[in-house]
């Protein structure tokens, strides 16, 4: 296969595992902020009371709080209106009464109320200041929920999925290299030696001893060449983005190449996405062997 036609098929590979996961995660997301959101209207009488009391009672509806406010605030930006780095401790999980964290959030909770109260979108929730019909209020009350609900899902499922599809193309590797036979190593610590991880043996995301100590996605002994084999798993949804990522893989193969200790290690990028012809060049040029997600097979001819 020529690589013009490597590079567009990889791109409609990596558009249709985005649209295709992401209608799931965003399904998920509006599932999992709308019960937060109820949460929250129910502490804080349709956000008509929001005070220290509610948000110490389920810390969670600090979440909802920010997607509430116009503009819609990350969580260390918000934090760092109270003084911590981010508000995420606190929001993630349902803090228990007395632990460290909830002891910390009654520092702030009044701050925190009072922020969410002074900016609260009055354009999303208008019942708060508008004399509203009974019907009214039920309409504008599902058309606030939902409106929260879609900014909180929308973010949230964009992050998830870079998380996920790190995850899952590191999993496709690693399952490719299970049906060539290789089996997980239990070896634990920083590779510095080629002979650390058994011939026929791989791992994940361990660090590997170069000029400097960078960490590898998956970590292969060949059973051919029996030199260590490095691997590093590129998943690319903005074509502006892979120069970033071609750079990061040709700084580290030359890393690792300039450790005595774990010989002359062979580099592999496994690549799915919006990668240019120029992009690739500057890859083999650095000796870095590109196999495509796509066509995962051709690991064999490498290993």
């Amino acid at each position: 296969m020529s690589l013009s036609n490597d590079l567009k098929v990889s791109r409609e590979y990596e558009m249709k595992t985005y649209l295709s996961s992401m209608d799931a995660l965003y399904d998920n997301a509006i599932i999992s902020n709308g019960e937060i959101y109820d949460i929250a209207s129910s502490l804080t009488n349709k956000f008509s009371n929001i005070n220290a009391e509610a948000v110490l009672t389920d810390s969670r509806i600090i979440k909802t709080l920010r997607y509430s406010v116009a503009p819609t605030i990350s969580q260390m930006k918000f934090g760092q209106f109270f003084g911590i780095n981010s508000i995420g401790k606190f929001e993630n999980d349902k803090l228990s009464a007395g632990t460290e964290n909830h002891k910390a959030l009654k520092k702030i909770a009044d701050s925190v109320a009072k922020f969410a109260t002074d900016n609260l979108d009055k354009s999303r929730f208008i019942w708060i200041d508008a004399e509203l019909s009974k019907s009214e209020k039920v309409l504008a009350s599902e058309y606030a929920k939902k409106w929260t609900c879609s900014l909180a899902a929308d973010q949230n499922a964009q992050t998830k999925y870079r998380n996920w599809r790190k995850d899952q193309q590191e999993h496709a590797v690693a399952g490719e290299l299970v049906k060539m036979g290789y089996v997980k190593s239990t070896f634990t610590g920083i590779v510095s030696c080629d002979t650390d991880i058994n011939v026929g043996e791989y791992t994940q995301e361990l660090k590997v001893q170069g000029r400097t100590r960078q960490k590898a996605d998956l970590i292969v002994r060949s059973k051919k060449t029996r030199k260590l084999v490095l691997i590093e798993a590129k998943a690319v949804g903005v074509e502006i983005d892979s120069t970033k990522r071609i750079k990061e893989c040709c700084d580290k193969s030359n890393d690792w190449r300039a450790g005595a200790s774990i010989g002359s290690p062979d580099v592999i990028t496994v690549i799915a996405g919006f990668f240019t012809e120029t992009g690739i060049k500057n890859l083999t040029a650095s000796n870095v062997s590109v196999v495509w997600e796509h066509r995962l097979k051709d690991l064999s001819k490498l290993l």
